[in-house]
């Protein structure tokens, strides 16, 4: 059998041939499989992506619409209850939103309340998906008209403003624990003061007064924020003793102390 000039087999070209087009063949099917994947991966993150956009913009649309209600809900309430006086008011407003700082101002017989609030979504994933939070700072301002005429309304502030109420909010949650956990013979004002503000910093917690009345301790106390920008007054109530003692504890902001 003749051979080529390059002294290989015409048998041996063949199959040299056969193994290049195999190969090639190989190669093209690899990157042809590799393509469809990279646009199956591309595809897929761009549903993921659109898919926790569309819950994020579904739980900003939620949290909108729960401070409209908490607003609304508020000049109702004020304007049954017809409250006759401001902390009776501030009472009211704080079991609506539930706002660690609520301020008063007596010559235009407002209320301002802030707080912020939050709403979970869904969050797609490789694999599965997870959990992400909504965020908003709102301002709820309150009026007193003439009569039972009461008008509410909210609006969506700077994180920067609901940054010492939210540290207040803290601060107030972390004292009714300390209160609830008190036995019932240490609760002096001396005592309360140690318990509330374990650390010692008497310009973050001040207790004003300490009165026990049907069964209760109620507790009147200045809460600061770290900032020094803001004051609130609190009012923190216990029953005198008992075994539900932390489930009856309750802290809420009142105009005086």
């Amino acid at each position: 059998m003749a051979s080529s000039r390059s002294g290989t087999s015409p048998v041996a070209e063949r199959a040299n041939r056969f193994a290049t087009g195999g190969c090639l063949t190989i190669l093209m099917v690899l990157i042809l499989v590799l393509g469809v994947f990279a646009s199956w991966m591309w595809y897929s993150a761009w549903r993921v992506g659109q898919a926790s956009e569309q819950n994020s913009k579904k739980a900003l649309t939620s949290l909108l619409q729960q401070a409209d209600r908490m607003a609304d809900e508020s000049g109702r309430a004020l304007r049954a209850s017809d409250p006759g006086s401001a902390e009776e008011a501030a009472d009211v407003i704080w079991k609506h939103t539930e706002a660690p700082v609520i301020t008063h101002d007596a010559a235009l017989g407002k209320f301002t309340a802030t707080v912020e609030k939050a709403v979970e979504y869904n969050t797609a994933g490789f694999p599965g998906g997870g959990a992400d939070r909504v965020v908003r700072c709102f301002v709820f301002t309150i009026t007193h008209g003439p009569g039972r005429t009461w008008t509410s309304q909210v609006a969506a502030e700077d994180f920067n403003v609901c940054r010492p109420s939210k540290d207040i909010g803290s601060q107030a949650r972390n004292a009714l624990t300390h209160l609830a956990n008190m036995p019932g013979e240490d609760l002096t004002r001396a005592g309360v003061q140690r318990a509330l503000d374990p650390a010692g910093h008497p310009d973050l917690v001040t207790v004003k007064s300490v009165i026990r009345r049907k069964g209760m301790v109620v507790v009147s106390a200045l809460i600061s924020s770290r900032d020094g920008t803001t004051d609130q007054c609190y009012r923190l109530t216990r029953p005198n003793s008992g075994q539900e003692v932390q489930l009856s504890a309750t802290a809420a902001p009142t105009t005086s102390c």
